[in-house]
């Protein structure tokens, strides 16, 4: 299918065939969620919304919901989607799975971690909080350690933590959750990690996986997706305590999403109609590339956006290459540049980037998103257009860098030139 290009710029429509930019402003939003959304789901959005127990809409959320267990790769687990951020999906698997007093383990990457930490706390749990240095991911043989000394009712793991751009072996510390202690639940943040880092549901043993819909699924923010395994829902069902939320409970929900599934109408709250179904496009389009070519998509185009950005003498807040995220870069400044020096030449390059965000390196970096749409499509061209901004705007502030040097590097990397589209 050719490429379609919707945005806008002076009021005239955009027409270069290389990179799709949406925003209003004819800038490209790279920064780690919201990412740019594919034409095709700006379109089912931005339509008159159906009613929710359209006939219509009934099959694309039953669909949809098949489609989520394909991409999260569960033959068993049950997937939610709730209106809401991504934030609801702990309010969501702590509510449910956790009961007052009881105590979860949160193996903290950085900003998410602690805001995770404190939702369990809102809900009367006791927090153990193994603490990572500042760009480390999670050390095995401390979890080890941790899960040795006392037993938890649930274990919280942050995939991608989106603040210092850091991952987390989630297989490997999956597997010793389960062999030291089984009857823990295992709960994973995937916000900016799921759709593009390799998460195997069934086969890893995870218990509970949340995200948002404004990064690798691609669809505008709004929804909240959780899968839950059939341990998981169990648990929440012999409870002994009452499930501290309404609007969260998902005994409450576990109905609605069964009976969209068989093709069905039911109601407890009324659906984000529109946001699901963009994303019923989006899981369309994941699936017709494939999970395991979508996961080594955005291996490779990190990988490559990465060395382009060592030629140019930058460096990884991440403290082990190996441990770096997929979907977004977290990019130290250079010495004696500041955020304010240096973000602001990029934007006028096209590209929007983000700021630090960890509390104790604030200051000291900024974070560029290469997820979703930037990763699976790199006809459009987005990376090339950020290696540029990202260098225009180094030699601008009179860093010592070789013009064309970091293009090249990612260009090789990528095996070659014109890029081809998946989609």
């Amino acid at each position: 299918a050719a490429l379609r290009v919707n945005s806008c710029q002076n009021g005239k429509a955009r027409s270069n065939p290389s990179a799709t930019m949406p925003q209003s402003d004819g800038k490209l939003l790279m920064i780690p969620g919201p990412c740019e959304f594919h034409e095709d789901v700006l379109k089912v959005v931005g339509e008159a919304s159906p009613s929710h127990v359209a006939p219509s809409f009934i099959e694309e959320f039953g669909a949809t919901i098949e489609m989520l267990r394909k991409v999260f790769l569960t033959s068993t687990g049950q997937p939610f989607v709730l209106a809401g951020s991504g934030s609801l999906g702990w309010d969501f698997v702590v509510c449910n799975l956790m009961e007052p007093g009881e105590k979860a383990l949160v193996c903290n990457t950085g900003y998410f971690s602690d805001s995770w930490a404190m939702c369990v706390k809102s809900y009367q749990g006791q927090v153990v909080n193994l603490q990572m240095p500042v760009g480390a991911c999670v050390d095995p043989a401390m979890l080890e350690a941790a899960l040795k000394k006392e037993k938890y009712k649930i274990i919280c793991l942050t995939q991608v933590d989106t603040s210092t751009g850091v991952k987390n072996d989630i297989k490997t510390l999956a597997a010793i959750c389960k062999r030291i202690q089984p009857d823990a639940l295992v709960t994973v943040d995937g916000v900016c990690a799921f759709a593009a880092e390799e998460l195997r549901f069934d086969d890893w043993g995870v218990d509970a996986a949340l995200t948002g819909s404004q990064k690798a699924l691609g669809v505008p923010p709004g929804l909240m997706v959780c899968i839950l395994s059939q341990k998981a829902i169990k648990a929440a069902k012999n409870r002994s305590t009452p499930i501290l939320s309404y609007f969260a409970n998902a005994l409450n929900w576990l109905p609605i999403m069964n009976a969209y599934e068989e093709r069905k109408a039911a109601y407890f709250a009324t659906p984000a109609v529109t946001l699901i179904r963009g994303l019923y496009v989006a899981c369309k389009k994941l699936l017709d590339i494939g999970m395991d070519n979508v996961f080594d998509m955005h291996l490779k185009t990190s990988l490559a956006f990465k060395a382009a950005c060592y030629s140019m003498g930058l460096e990884l807040v991440a403290t082990d290459k190996k441990h770096a995220a997929n979907t977004l870069s977290a990019i130290k400044l250079p010495a004696g540049v500041t955020k304010q020096d240096l973000v602001p030449k990029i934007v006028k390059r096209g590209v929007i980037v983000a700021g630090g965000l960890h509390k104790k390196i604030k200051t000291t970096y900024f974070r560029v998103g290469h997820m979703g749409l930037s990763a699976i499509d790199p006809r459009r061209q987005h990376m090339v257009t950020v290696i540029e901004a990202i260098e225009g705007a180094l030699i601008e502030l009179g860093i010592k860098v070789e013009k064309g040097k970091a293009l090249a590097i990612f260009k090789a990397a990528m095996g070659g030139y014109p890029l081809k589209s998946c989609l």
